[in-house]
């Protein structure tokens, strides 16, 4: 009962986080305490997705494999997070490509921020999968604090982008409130094949996601939030430790998983 409370509210939360991030840029521009907060709490989101990739998410799909095939040395799970945070590297890059080089991630061109909605919702459906599939609390608790300590700034980015290339209000608002949906639409997708599926196969399917999920982890923290974090060698030693908090609190959660 706990677990599906936690899910239902972890829908409502992470999609109005996803607005309110997304819908900021509208308003108003960040002050420059509000950057400089903004990138702090990217630093410690930084942290949690690295912790929730490596500690919960990647050894869960290993215990999973280990369950159903104990005889198997080829370390599957590892392949297909490989291969996750390849197929997110992949569609980074061509949308990168095909908008220039420009160094303002957020400024590519209007095609940029379409490429730059489709990296993210494919995170977001993966990320959420993986939550609505959790069957043990702490852990879906730790999936979820990596999804919401990130979600607002992704829309926030996202948001920026959508500005700085001069979308209309009506097709911003759109955008914003699709690229919300995803993870809940995740989280339900998750939760429906937990509820179809039973043994061997919920295990099988559970450990996919984990591992794809753990792939697009890693890639988003060390590709996307860190590279942008330190990327400024301004406050560094502030986002160091922001970073390691983050990362140290997965490793607390984990503890009691």
């Amino acid at each position: 009962m706990i677990i599906l409370i936690l899910k239902i509210a972890s829908l409502f939360i992470i999609f109005l986080t996803g607005i309110l991030g997304g819908l900021s840029p509208l308003r108003r521009s960040l002050s420059e305490k509000g950057r400089r907060n903004l990138m702090l709490g990217n630093a410690f989101a930084g942290g949690i997705f690295l912790g929730a990739g490596l500690l919960h998410m990647l050894p869960d799909a290993v215990d999973n494999f280990n369950t159903l095939k104990p005889h198997i040395d080829f370390p599957y799970p590892m392949l297909i997070a490989g291969l996750g945070f390849l197929l997110v590297l992949l569609i980074d890059q061509i949308g990168s490509n095909s908008t220039g080089d420009n160094n303002d991630p957020q400024d590519k061109g209007p095609v940029y921020p379409l490429i730059l909605f489709l990296v993210l919702s494919l995170h977001s459906i993966i990320a959420g999968t993986s939550l609505g599939l959790e069957g043990v609390a702490i852990s879906a608790l730790a999936i979820f604090l990596a999804i919401i300590a990130h979600k607002g700034a992704a829309g926030f980015a996202l948001g920026v982008s959508l500005s700085k290339n001069e979308y209309s209000r009506t097709r911003h608002i759109r955008t914003i409130i699709l690229f919300a949906a995803m993870t809940p639409l995740g989280v339900l997708l998750g939760t429906l094949f937990s509820t179809i599926l039973s043994g061997n196969d919920a295990m099988a399917f559970e450990m996919i996601f984990d591992s794809l999920a753990a792939g697009t982890f890693l890639y988003i923290a060390i590709a996307e939030i860190m590279n942008e974090v330190f990327e400024n060698h301004e406050d560094m030693l502030r986002k160091m430790t922001f970073t390691v908090a983050g990362f140290a609190l997965m490793a607390l959660i984990a503890v009691w998983t």
